[in-house]
């Protein structure tokens, strides 16, 4: 197995973080650098939003910041009072051992959660993960896990571990910076959500939590070792955030064209479907958006299958089936594909 590259970075804007990202996962995935394991703290009040939600709303709002991710998945907390992990790897199976050689994308989380879990029992939480995108204490969310692959196969894993603020704050937050109601979560209270703060009668610092989660992952998969971003790593990081920000990385909107919409609540949350139709009434495009895990080349794959298809449930078993059936794309939160299948049909 590789060695892990760590990097600790206790306050970080969520720009770079993406463009820190966006450079390791292309170095990773070239043999040009070590995987790399960053842990961060994003500096000021923030919600993270997923890779697939649609918004068109301002960046900031009553103080709150509002970020894409480059991961799919629900709606989680960020910033103040939040810890962010992120694993950057070359493939889905970089650090697992040889039984592990062919998981299915539906056991990436559990797999690399594991890391997360053992650093969690080292500060004596004995936390578990049920299986979708949560970890759990007594049932109450303490961490939320996604990952994505790109077009070269680079694996990144991310979790959002609540330090001091958790899901139970994110719904008072999303009242202030998003008023008109784009988004939704579920809602949380103390029963059903909890932080580290909370369950340790502490707030443990982040030098604390950092080595603590090196000691997980080390203890999971391997030689670890410690170092600094570089003077060169941090530029490219920059301007690659710089650069995303600047093209409307956060904004994702629906065109007039895309008339026709069908929504269903799923695993995660709730995921609707928004179809374009040329004029001989074949689809044109089809957008997937909200709480859902899925890579976003198998997105487009899809995309690209069904159009000037017809929209009708044969059709559309046979896109859904070839694009995400096999190893190489996923759609994660929605259950068996037919699920997916019906969400499209529906929206005829």
């Amino acid at each position: 197995m590789a060695v892990l590259d760590a990097i600790l970075i206790p306050s970080l804007t969520a720009a770079d973080l993406l463009g820190l990202e966006l450079h390791f996962m292309e170095r990773v995935a070239s043999r040009a650098a070590n995987p790399v394991m960053l842990v961060y703290a994003l500096a000021g009040r923030a919600i993270s939003i997923g890779r697939h939600h649609l918004y068109d709303g301002p960046a900031e709002c009553d103080g709150i910041t509002l970020t894409r991710r480059l991961t799919g998945g629900r709606i989680v907390g960020a910033g103040e009072g939040w810890i962010g992990v992120a694993l950057i790897l070359p493939h889905l199976t970089a650090l697992l051992p040889e039984r592990d050689a062919r998981i299915k994308p539906d056991q990436v989380i559990n797999r690399y959660a594991r890391g997360l879990l053992a650093a969690l029992d080292a500060l004596k939480l004995k936390c578990f993960y049920p299986g979708r995108d949560a970890v759990t204490l007594d049932r109450r969310e303490l961490a939320m896990c996604s990952f994505e692959t790109d077009s070269n196969g680079a694996l990144l894993f991310e979790a959002s571990l609540a330090l001091s603020r958790g899901m139970h704050d994110l719904v008072l937050d999303l009242e202030h910076a998003d008023p008109d109601g784009r988004l939704a979560c579920a809602m949380y209270d103390s029963e059903n959500s909890t932080t580290l703060a909370r369950e340790l009668n502490r707030e443990p610092g982040f030098s604390e939590i950092a080595d603590a989660l090196m000691a997980g992952y080390r203890a999971q998969h391997g030689a670890i070792d410690a170092r600094d971003l570089t003077a060169d790593e941090t530029k490219r990081g920059r301007d690659r955030g710089a650069t995303l920000m600047e093209s409307g990385w956060l904004q994702r909107r629906l065109g007039s064209e895309f008339k026709l919409a069908s929504r269903m609540t799923a695993q995660l949350g709730a995921i609707e479907t928004r179809i374009a139709l040329r004029d001989n009434q074949t689809i044109d495009h089809l957008m997937l958006a909200g709480d859902f895990i899925a890579n976003s080349p198998g997105l487009t794959a899809l995309d690209r299958e069904l159009r000037g298809a017809c929209l009708d449930f044969p059709t559309m078993s046979r896109a859904v089936v070839k694009t995400f059936a096999g190893r190489d794309n996923y759609f994660l939160g929605i259950g068996d594909l037919s699920n997916l299948v019906q969400l499209i049909v529906k929206a005829a």
